[in-house]
């Protein structure tokens, strides 16, 4: 990374401090915050390796961070909006956008006046939400009931509430499969539900023997473009 890349002024103030404390953002997952928001503008798409924030604390603390622990930390930063990830490349490597505080604060209450006066507006407003939330709805629904039946053909049945793995990307799903059929599938496995969740839990694909494993079961069948999505380089 270039060395004037952390001579970008840094636009961190005391409200940021005050979402952290409020929102129990432990010291790692802030300095990541802090050194995302030093990769370009805010709420710009930019292309973040985080081997390359590892190796900045390495330097600073003498230690890096564990690969589970940091992965732990990007997550907290997504589940509080923090970031937004346009498109994932690898564990460590992504397309993102790191939003401006303002973004993150809950909107403010008008006053009685404003909202009578405005009836009109904050309805149309309320009906282009509710749209775009059922619109989401929607949207994972469907991919829900698609992953259920991929599943079901290939012998592995869940409760159409098992939102942890039936509402992961499609991808995935196929990659777990395929590694449960190198690992010995119904043969082997017990509990071939239970492994399925486990897989997408800890992203079992990733791992050097796996990756090299899943290069060989498929060949030249390139089914979907896995190696793009899921490659460790």
């Amino acid at each position: 990374m270039p060395e004037n890349t952390y001579k970008i002024n840094l636009p961190w103030t005391e409200e940021h401090e005050a979402f952290c404390y409020q929102h129990h953002i432990p010291p790692a997952a802030k300095s990541l915050w802090q050194w995302l928001m030093r990769q370009g503008e805010i709420a710009a798409e930019i292309e973040p390796d985080l081997s390359e924030f590892n190796a900045w604390v390495e330097k600073l603390r003498g230690k890096k961070y564990t690969h589970n622990y940091l992965k732990q930390m990007f997550e907290l930063l997504q589940n509080h909006r923090v970031v937004q990830v346009v498109k994932q490349y690898s564990w460590k490597i992504f397309k993102l956008l790191v939003r401006p505080l303002e973004w993150l604060k809950p909107p403010k209450k008008k006053r009685e006046k404003n909202l009578h006066n405005n009836n009109s507006s904050y309805t149309l407003q309320a009906s282009n939400q509710q749209s775009t939330d059922a619109g989401i709805i929607q949207q994972q629904h469907s991919n829900s009931e698609s992953n259920r039946e991929l599943l079901n053909e290939n012998g592995i049945h869940y409760d159409a509430e098992e939102k942890e793995v039936l509402e992961r990307p499609t991808d995935e799903i196929k990659v777990a499969l395929a590694l449960f059929d190198i690992r010995g599938a119904f043969e082997k496995i017990l509990n071939p539900e239970g492994w399925i969740r486990r897989c997408l839990r800890g992203r079992w694909w990733e791992h050097p023997r796996n990756y090299g494993l899943l290069t060989k079961y498929f060949g030249n069948l390139n089914e979907w473009d896995w190696q793009e999505l899921f490659s460790t380089s």
